[in-house]
């Protein structure tokens, strides 16, 4: 059977567990791969969730610390899973991804569509939903580099040197866009709410769409009180924040503002925003994902 090398201990509760666990493999033939498997853990058992195969002869020279995509996490599901490496003799692992990059497409004559399907509702930023055949997917599929690949959550910041939501999507008019893109950041915030009188004060958009519920303003109530006490934005809710899960569950956003509505108590919030600079230049663990 597999030889175990090393099991991490279990995040409860978690969209985005981090582990930052290290193991050594002292025993290591040319040409081997580790497999590293993720399971979610729940009162009835372990699901299996996806793996990556990781060769470490690719990354001898220099090290690793990058994002791999999950092989079997099941159909139209794109989930990664941060790595590290760094070999006998070397002092500190590589630098991680960038969180931001910019890409320039052409979709040349007679192509219609970009095959990009966008979320404008914040007015700011365009966040990628949907990546179908089109442009984009054939310049994923002929770029070797995964942390230059365009995926789901990434944020639009700018098309052609324009920036706003409206002005963006009318460059996507013209058969050649720069594209100034940000990864998303996810984390978790623990709230509370302790009456079920107390509001939480948030401003959304009238017309919801997408998985997402967005954050427009941050008025009176009990997420104004938890941001009032932390110290670091990381632990706050922000403007233009989206809102991906509550206490554990997602949906459309009409969902999530009806169960937010709703809690009480202590919950979890799962948040997903642009990468900000303190994230790159300020994560503990030399990845902005791990900020």
């Amino acid at each position: 059977g597999e030889k175990v090398l090393h099991k991490t201990k279990t995040i409860n509760n978690s969209m985005m567990p981090r582990w930052a666990e290290e193991f050594d493999v002292m025993e290591y033939e040319d040409g081997e791969t580790l497999e590293f498997k993720v399971w979610d853990q729940d009162m009835f058992g372990s699901d299996y969730l996806g793996k990556v195969v990781f060769t470490p002869d690719s990354f001898m020279e220099k090290g690793c610390n990058e994002d791999f995509l999950l092989e079997e996490a099941g159909a139209n599901i794109r989930a990664y899973l941060g790595l590290k490496m760094k070999v006998m003799g070397q002092e500190q692992y590589p630098d991680g991804p960038r969180p931001e990059f910019e890409v320039t497409l052409d979709r040349g004559g007679g192509v219609a569509e970009w095959g990009l399907e966008l979320d404008s509702q914040d007015l700011m930023h365009l966040q990628v939903y949907v990546v179908d055949s089109g442009p984009v997917k054939q310049y994923n599929e002929a770029t070797l580099d995964p942390s230059m690949h365009i995926i789901k959550s990434d944020f639009v910041v700018s098309v052609n040197g324009v920036t706003g939501a409206q002005e963006m999507l009318k460059q996507f008019q013209e058969s050649k866009v720069t594209l100034k893109l940000v990864r998303a950041i996810d984390i978790t915030v623990i709230l509370e709410n302790t009456a079920s009188y107390q509001q939480h004060g948030l401003t959304v958009p009238e017309k919801m769409k997408n998985e997402v519920l967005v954050v427009m303003d941050i008025g009176s109530g009990y997420i104004k009180e938890h941001n009032d006490k932390c110290e670091n934005d990381s632990e706050r809710i922000l403007k233009y924040d989206r809102i991906v899960s509550v206490k554990g569950h997602t949906g459309r956003g009409a969902t999530l503002q009806g169960l937010l509505e709703r809690a009480t108590g202590k919950f979890q919030l799962g948040i997903q925003r642009p990468c900000l600079q303190q994230a790159a230049t300020q994560s503990t663990f030399g990845n902005f994902r791990f900020w």
